[in-house]
């Protein structure tokens, strides 16, 4: 009994679950080929039933779990809360109706009279640098905008204006009758398109406003009276004295009786009569100052480097168009917002398509020299998603250029096409766990990133699984050519070390991918998990349905197919299932086992499963020509005018199709020939030159860290989206550094909202932000005096201290809604204070002040629900692309400095002991640090989790602590280098030079995994380190640089993309391809060759 159990026991041990794998695919490989392909088809199709929508925005990479994210969430949370609960009373209230009255009117928004969508158009010179301003191309620019305005259906989603006149009629307020805003024609007379905000659109003002300042000239006594006459007005409008003088001037110099002409005179005439500098206020009254319309240096005056002998000159011009909500048959404009948001969208094809590069407009700007650039809500949206998606197609050719390297080193087209079909389905499977496990349908961009990827690692596997089949093919039958099969057992013998290796490096890249789940950046974190997914997907695969692949390819899809069929009619008829053989008798030598194509079965038609090959017996054939004759024995096929034919052996003569003999005999043995030579010279190199190669690696990485520690700084702004030549991107750079443009960054004040329950919100969406948490104290504002006065003195302390804030110039007033409001009533002994105040509020709201109506969240109808929270709007001059992470960080610090101060004005207004409200500053550039500090603080965790991982698998994989200390070793130098490469070029440490650096890890530690295992196995027992190197780099070497090869093409691609941050990735990951590659086959095998086991 202690015997058995014993017995028992080493078998236990002995068993591996990929020998238990190999075996199921030997045995069954049509049944595992088959469920390897039905199964992930069947996800990709379940795929179908979720909505996904690709996120191309900026607003999702923001660090969810910092301070600023949760008080913006908050804050935005309460604003949503407020629309959709907030029930809004349209004019004063009315007196009682009887009881038998009628029930009111119901009312609706005006048509198309919320703006709630624009157009901006940027015009320059091609190439850039030129001017504007010359009569063709203004009269281009004008042509273009008319061509906008005659798109069909313009009239259906333009900014409808109403006439000054027609203000005071009920159909033309904002909100109108419900019965009436639909009528055709409409009930308001005179509503129109609003026009552009154009340059062209305001040129009738402009030359107005010529005349009129002639006509004040031509009035005076004299001409000194008439300029000075002109200058009044213009120092009335903002002028400073010496532009109003320099312009009065002029204007006297043309003469004060030629009023008339300046209607003629060319619009470049009328500008260059403009004093330098001169056009930076509203003095039209348009919205916007006149120098709105050009760049940054022809409003102000400054100078932008470049010749200024032309004359009026602008290197850039731009207009644009407002488009509004509600639509026809939408009471407002949040009524079914999606439904009117794709109404608008599905139509902005039409004019997008024609501005397009290449496109009508394009085409007829490139005649006058100008490069027309547009951007605009929804539709910069939906252009970013399309060229994301149009990168996309790059991975064709990564597949393209997988397969040419897959067939390339397999030589099989059946192993290429079922190897390629493995890596394919990986990405649908992934996605359906991923999507499955994920309750939000956004995708961001980045997951872009992993079919290139992940097509070179799925090529690295499929290679290896090539390698371990013909390994098993050579150890069987003594050649290695594809045609032959292995047996069981030699070939579970090699499935398991393959799968073994696999395993490691599969679990590496994995880790490496999966650290960045400790970022608090949630596209980058889906991206970990993404990736990781389908690197286990792909293994899976790999283990799965390639080797079920190679054993029908060698075995026969006939042979595989009866053999399924014969397990079928057994378990059905419960006999079992045997493997049928020719000659139950004398079972046929693994070397005499061949394909039915292979063999000439006419004279012998065998009867299924294993065929014995039949002894040629004769030349009766009448197409000899196309056979040819083969000797069989054990030990393998050879050419029977061979003596070892002629001595009698346990041998057969059979007869095989020619182009099956020795096609490929030649070119085998030759490649095999050479990768001999080639890896054996590389095994002396390495090993005779071992301490050099050390000494250098060493001295790389004291070179590399003193570069990194000398260069290495965080990105202090974001990074480019696209391409610099494309539309979106330059129209963004000329928006922010071309144009003369104050930012209006909305700074949020918030009283009421104690925080955000973000448990039901989609992390992923940019519009959902959660439920927000109300604040106790501030409840007692309905009704108590203390509370509505600490509020007040609160907003008293920020406007105290807005000369720190950083304030936008022309942003206006600094007022809070309770300031405005005890203003307007008089000031703060006119106001009374207690529980009248609420619906004394809403009355004002109503009407003086009505601009600050939606800073006040209802709980219900406006003045008879409790008031759940108010907000403040302020507006600081920063951009959230543009402006640098310390400026942004010292206007916030001011802001919380200044929320600090509100606090304590606030205790000090209420009683001893009474809790203080909650007051909270929200804006969305204040997201940009929590980025900065979540890329710090990823870039320290990610990285050392990811090292400590791949160490530990490398340690499990080779159970030696040695090869362990020298893969590490090697990867460390491999990632410095990297790095130092990166900073040496320029690159700032922003996000995603944190995502390379944790892939880095992985991928540099794949080639030094396969070479360990090598080194630990291949090489017979008691081998010394130089016979284990020289046997690890002739096995593993070739592999090596298929896989290399195959990893750098698929990424390369990449570099193709319009993308930017994917042309970084991919650059990234193709150096350090090709680094790693380098560093495994030199540098780990030199330090294994002087320091290992």
């Amino acid at each position: 009994t202690r015997g058995l159990l014993s017995a028992g026991r080493r078998r236990f041990q002995d068993m591996s679950p990929f020998d238990t794998i190999a075996r199921a695919v030997y045995r069954r490989p049509l049944t595992v080929y088959l469920l390897s392909i039905l199964v992930p088809v069947a996800l990709t199709l379940a795929l179908l039933n979720f909505r996904i929508e690709l996120d191309t925005g900026i607003l999702s990479f923001r660090a969810r779990d910092e301070p600023y994210a949760i008080n913006y969430d908050a804050v935005l949370s309460a604003v949503q809360w407020g629309k959709g609960h907030t029930q809004y009373l349209h004019g004063p209230p009315s007196p009682p109706a009887p009881a038998n009255a009628s029930p009111p009117m119901p009312l609706s928004e005006r048509l198309q009279s919320h703006a709630s969508y624009w157009l901006t158009m940027v015009y320059e010179t091609r190439p850039p640098g030129g001017n504007v301003l010359t009569e063709e191309r203004l009269a281009y620019i004008a042509e273009v905008e008319r061509k906008v305005r005659a798109v069909s259906g313009f009239e259906d989603f333009c900014h409808l204006g109403v006439p000054l006149a027609s203000l005071n009629d009920t159909s033309c307020r904002r909100w109108v009758p419900s019965s009436t805003r639909d009528q055709h024609p409409p009930a308001c007379p005179g509503m129109q398109c609003v026009p552009a905000m154009s340059l062209m659109s305001f040129e009738g003002m402009i030359r107005r406003w010529f005349i009129e300042l002639v006509d004040a000239g031509s009035g005076a006594a004299n001409s000194t009276a008439g300029a000075e006459a002109v200058e009044r007005e213009l120092e009335a409008v903002g002028f400073d004295p010496a532009q109003a003088s320099a312009m009065a001037e002029a204007l006297a110099a043309s003469g004060w009786d030629t009023a008339e002409s300046y209607a003629e005179m060319p619009l470049t005439e009328l500008l260059a009569l403009v004093p330098s500098g001169a056009l930076t206020r509203d003095f039209f009254h348009i919205g916007h100052e006149p120098g709105w319309f050009f760049d940054k240096w022809y409003a102000t005056g400054e100078s932008d480097g470049s010749s200024s002998g032309e004359g009026v000159r602008a290197v850039a011009l731009r207009s644009g168009f407002e488009f509004a909500l509600p639509l026809a048959g939408y009471a407002t404009n949040h009524d079914r917002q999606w439904e009117q948001d794709r109404k608008y969208r599905k139509w902005a094809e039409e004019f997008t398509r024609m501005l397009a590069d290449g496109g009508e407009i394009d085409r007829g700007a490139e005649k006058v020299g100008l490069r027309v650039l547009h951007a605009g809500g929804g539709i910069s949206e939906d252009e970013a998603a399309a060229l994301v998606l149009g990168d996309l197609l790059w991975c064709t050719a990564a597949f393209a250029l997988v397969t040419a390297c897959l067939f390339a080193y397999s030589r099989k087209l059946w192993w290429t096409v079922n190897a390629i079909v493995g890596i394919s389905l990986s990405f649908p499977v992934a996605f359906f766990f991923f999507r499955a496990a994920s309750a939000s349908s956004y995708v961001s961009f980045l997951n872009m990133l992993v079919p290139f990827v992940l097509i070179g690692i799925g090529c690295d596997d499929a290679m290896l699984m090539f390698d371990a089949f013909r390994a098993a093919i050579r150890d069987d039958c003594g050649d290695d050519d594809g045609i032959l099969l292995p047996s069981e057992d030699v070939f579970a013998a090699r499935y398991a070390p393959a799968a073994r290796a696999m395993l490691a490096t599969s679990l590496t890249t994995a880790v490496a991918f999966g650290s960045n789940f400790f970022s608090f950046i949630p596209p980058v974190r889906a991206l970990g998990m993404f990736a990781a997914l389908t690197v286990c997907t792909n293994y899976l695969l790999v283990l799965t349905l390639l080797p079920a692949a190679l054993v029908i390819g060698a075995k026969g899809f006939k042979n595989s197919f009866m053999d399924a069929m014969d397990e079928c009619l057994g378990l059905f008829t419960r006999r079992g299932y045997t493997p049928r053989q020719a000659n139950e008798s004398a079972p046929p030598t693994p070397a005499q086992k061949a394909t039915y194509s292979q063999l000439d079965t006419r004279d012998t038609e065998p009867s299924g499963g294993e065929v014995e090959l039949q002894t040629v017996r004769g030349k009766t054939d009448d197409d000899e020509a196309d056979w040819t004759e083969v000797g069989v024995h054990d030990d393998g096929f050879f050419a029977p005018s061979t003596a070892e034919a002629k001595d009698g052996g346990d041998t057969s003569i059979v007869r095989v199709k020619k182009e099956m003999a020795c096609s490929c005999a030649d070119l085998n043995a030759s490649i095999r020939a050479n990768t001999a030579i080639a890896t054996t010279w590389l095994g002396d190199f390495v090993i005779h030159r071992k301490w050099a190669i050390i000494a250098a690696g060493v001295l790389c990485a004291v070179v590399s860290s003193a570069v990194i520690a000398d260069s290495l700084v965080v990105a202090r702004t974001p990074p480019p989206l696209l391409r610099e030549d494309q539309n979106l991107q330059r129209i963004q750079h000329l928006l922010f550094d071309v144009f003369y443009t104050e930012n209006w960054s909305n700074v949020r004040v918030a009283f009421g909202v104690a925080g955000v329950d973000r448990s039901g919100a989609d992390p992923n969406d940019p519009t959902q932000f959660g439920d927000p948490v109300w604040d106790g104290p501030f409840a007692r504002f309905n009704d108590d005096e203390y509370t509505q006065l600490a509020v007040l003195a609160a907003c008293d302390a920020v406007t105290a201290a807005k000369e720190t804030l950083q304030l936008t110039p022309s942003s206006g007033s600094t007022e809070c809604v309770l300031q405005a409001f005890v203003r307007d009533s008089g000031g703060v002994d006119s106001v009374d204070w207690g529980p009248g105040l609420p619906s004394a509020l809403a009355r004002w709201s109503r009407d003086l002040g009505r601009n600050w109506r939606e800073n006040l969240g209802w709980a219900g109808e406006e003045g008879s629900s409790e008031l759940k929270f108010i907000t403040a709007d302020y507006f600081v001059d920063l951009h959230p692309v543009s402006s640098t992470t310390e400026e942004i960080r010292r206007v916030h610090d001011a802001w919380e400095a200044v929320v600090a101060a509100a606090r304590t004005a606030m205790a000090s207004r209420l009683p001893h002991g009474s809790p203080v409200p909650v007051v909270i500053q929200a804006c969305d550039v204040w997201n940009r640090m929590g980025v900065e500090e979540s890329i710090g603080y990823t870039a320290r965790i990610s990285p050392a989790v990811s090292a400590a991982a791949c160490s530990l698998i490398m340690l499990v994989a080779t159970r030696s602590w040695r090869v362990t200390v020298a893969a590490v070793g090697t990867i460390a130098i491999a990632v410095l280098g990297m790095l130092a490469a990166l900073v040496s070029l320029g690159w700032e440490f922003g996000v995603v030079e944190e995502l390379c650096v944790t892939l880095l890890v992985g991928s540099s530690i794949d080639y030094c995994i396969h070479l360990a295992m090598a080194y630990i196995e291949e090489a017979p027992s008691g081998a010394g380190r130089d016979e284990r190197v020289k046997a690890a780099l002739a096995h593993m070497a070739p592999t090596l640089t298929g896989a290399a090869m195959s990893t750098a093409a698929s990424s390369a691609m990449l570099l193709a993309c319009v993308v930017e941050v994917l042309v970084k990735i991919g650059a990234t990951i193709v150096a350090n391809t090709a680094v790693g590659f380098a560093l495994s086959l030199f540098l780990f095998s030199a330090l294994m060759a002087a320091f290992g086991d």
